[in-house]
């Protein structure tokens, strides 16, 4: 999985426009005001990784497109102003967890997941969707055949669900988490043949 090229432009709502674009080495600065702006909130509902500057400096110096393409919405991409508004993780390294879970629904070598964040200022003004559907097409392109969350999306989480049914995801089946409290999640996968 390569994706030096899977750049495209987004506008914004309100006309503004963004690069979405796979992650690059300069990007440690916007990548770590990005992770330390997110709320509370919304960082409980998103997991792979921490939200800090030695993860943005890990990440940007860890760059391999083979297996993991780190998808990124820029405002004023290139400028000094350069604001990440939006963050995709897709991966053909499928968590066991996640592995056990979909078992032979899963597409062996065809397969690969996907986790994304929106900036809170930017939540619920569809670039979550402009963005997913880049990185859907983008996922087709690479030769991914099937797309999974990456550690489900937690069932009271209805907008994230909402959000996954408009890339066109369906709910294959539900799993509990025990981290402090119960939660119920579930799993969903989208086809891309």
């Amino acid at each position: 999985m390569t994706a030096p090229t899977y750049a495209t432009t987004i506008t914004l709502r309100d006309g503004r426009q963004a690069t979405v674009r796979p992650l690059e080495a300069g990007d440690v600065d916007p990548l770590t005001a990005f992770f330390v702006s997110l709320s509370a909130d919304t960082r409980s509902r998103y997991g792979p990784h921490p939200f800090d500057r030695p993860t943005a400096e890990s990440l940007c110096a860890s760059i391999d497109n083979s297996r993991i393409v780190r998808f990124v919405a820029v405002l004023n991409d290139g400028q000094p102003e350069a604001e990440i508004i939006g963050y995709m993780i897709l991966s053909r390294e499928i968590w066991p967890g996640d592995r056990e879970r979909y078992g032979d629904r899963l597409r062996e070598g065809e397969c690969a997941c996907l986790a994304p964040v929106i900036a809170d200022a930017f939540q619920n003004q569809g670039v979550g969707t402009l963005m997913g559907r880049h990185v859907v097409a983008s996922a087709r392109e690479m030769g991914v055949k099937q797309l999974i969350l990456m550690g489900g999306v937690l069932a009271f989480n209805e907008r994230a669900q909402h959000f996954y049914e408009k890339l066109g995801f369906r709910r294959v089946g539900e799993f509990w988490t025990h981290y402090g409290e119960d939660k119920l999640n579930y799993d969903m996968v989208l086809d891309l043949e």
